[in-house]
């Protein structure tokens, strides 16, 4: 049982392994449309568009069961995004949560690139 456990462990990413491990287009229902480019590092969010970079600190955290990814931006900590993200195939959803994130983003796809 122990050995399954480690197993599972070792093949299993976790959420911000998977971000981290590809480039992401990032697509949300707010905005010009157009979809950014994302790049996840061990502690922040690069995205990119028509050679314009935007960086966050990010953090991807549990609560009630699912996982929450918090976005800061690092030109004023008071812009914080609380988005709920869920994987789904190869993509991942993410739904804001507070009024920021639903007035700034909406909801968003990070597909791969």
């Amino acid at each position: 049982l122990i050995a399954c456990g480690i197993g599972f462990t070792v093949v299993h990413k976790s959420t911000t392994q998977e971000l981290q491990a590809k480039e992401w287009s990032f697509k949300a229902s707010k905005g010009d449309g157009l979809a950014q480019t994302a790049k996840f590092s061990e502690k922040s969010l690069t995205l990119s568009e028509a050679g314009l970079n935007d960086t966050y600190q990010y953090k991807v955290t549990k609560k009630n069961g699912s996982e929450q990814i918090t976005f800061t931006s690092q030109d004023d900590n008071s812009n914080t995004r609380i988005i709920k993200i869920k994987k789904n195939s190869d993509e991942y959803q993410l739904i804001p949560i507070n009024s920021l994130a639903k007035e700034d983003t909406g909801d968003v796809t990070l597909t791969p690139k």
